[in-house]
């Protein structure tokens, strides 16, 4: 799925203005799996009333999307393929996400369609003409985005771009761009406030496509939300207040070296580096209208090396996790992909190979 860019970003690798007090704390709650099956969530899957949408793993067969209802969990069906993916909740319950079909288009990929899943049923949301296609996020109105193709190449490509699309009754449209060929919407809020990342005009030093920038979408323009110092940025998420956060590169690299790149919350027209734990990288995927954001940084090990962990920035510090969970046993939480508004938190946990979605529940404070 690696032609998908907003598949690629989840594969299993796998400021707020207040300090609080003393640090949160969570307990774990397992989301069931059958025996011998994996779980992992990908973008925008905690919604209300104990939905919540991820990816199933199990031996011998295809990732499939699934969603648990209060804790029973339940398969979404795909189009005749073998692989789907479910992104986003709607405060309803609808699902959407990415799914196969057996139709081949191109060096034996297959053909992906954007879905939304409705009271048990999977419903094709189409695409601009091309093959591929995937819905992110579908907010309480039922406008829903993500990426879909058109049926013809770019020049500039030579192939078919990623379109920034959008989903309403049923029609699909375009939302634009910040001047390039590709565009990725990840997120829309309640208001239609959309966030993503596009191409730009400007080249890259390697000659080989063009820089990419966080946008904003308010209903009538696209803003470009800049970057903390590099060539690439993009929005994962949007708040009811209108906060976004995403990832941008802080310099350009030196030859045979990787770009750094910071977690960002972008807040009334300025662009703030939310730092990591230490080693150079971290992503914010999620935000709650309190100001609390959720994602990874890497941290650096004592044999000198690097690791991931789960972590939130809440007011003016980055915590780890891994740090405020007491009984999470030997499991090592690796990600967090969303967070609500009680502060419910949806994270990618691992034990040695096994991969399990984990929601961390605060417990009240003394």
């Amino acid at each position: 799925m690696n032609r998908m860019r907003i598949l690629a970003l989840f594969v299993l690798l796998v400021t707020g203005s207040s300090i609080l007090a003393a640090p949160p704390n969570y307990r774990v709650q397992f989301l069931p799996v059958p025996p011998g099956c994996q779980s992992y969530s990908l973008l925008h899957g905690l919604g209300e009333q104990d939905h919540i949408a991820g990816v199933l793993v199990c031996e011998g067969s295809a990732q499939r999307a699934v969603i648990w209802d209060r804790g029973v969990i339940a398969e979404l069906g795909n189009f005749g393929g073998s692989s789907s993916f479910a992104y986003g909740l709607s405060p309803q319950g609808k699902v959407v996400g990415a799914a196969e079909t057996p139709e081949i288009y191109s060096d034996n990929d297959h053909v992906q369609r954007p879905f939304v899943w409705v009271d048990g049923t999977l419903h094709d949301l189409d695409t601009l003409g091309g093959p591929l296609g995937g819905a992110v996020s579908i907010n309480a109105s039922g406008t829903i985005v993500g990426t879909c193709q058109p049926a013809h190449p770019d020049p500039r490509l030579g192939r078919l771009p990623y379109r920034a699309c959008v989903w309403e009754n049923d029609v699909v449209s375009d939302l634009g761009d910040l001047g390039g060929p590709d565009a990725f919407a990840l997120d829309v809020n309640g208001r239609g406030w959309i966030v993503g990342s596009s191409n730009t005009t400007e080249p890259l030093p390697s000659g080989l496509g063009f820089a990419e920038h966080a946008f904003l979408f308010d209903g009538r323009t696209m803003r470009d939300l800049g970057t903390l110092g590099g060539l690439v940025s993009g929005a994962y998420s949007i708040n009811g207040r209108g906060d976004a956060v995403g990832f941008s590169s802080t310099e350009e690299p030196r030859p045979q070296t990787y770009p750094v790149i910071h977690a960002f919350l972008w807040r009334a027209g300025t662009l703030h580096d939310l730092g990591t734990l230490g080693a150079p990288f971290s992503e914010a995927f999620d935000i709650n209208d309190r100001g609390q954001i959720v994602g990874w940084s890497l941290v650096r090990t004592a044999n000198g090396g690097v690791d991931r962990r789960a972590v939130m920035w809440d007011g003016n510090r980055i915590i780890d996790l891994n740090d405020v969970v007491p009984d999470s046993g030997s499991w090592v939480f690796r990600q967090a992909t969303a967070i609500d508004e009680g502060g419910r938190i949806l994270v990618n946990a691992s034990q040695g190979s096994d991969w399990r979605i984990v929601v961390l529940i605060p417990r009240p404070q003394e």
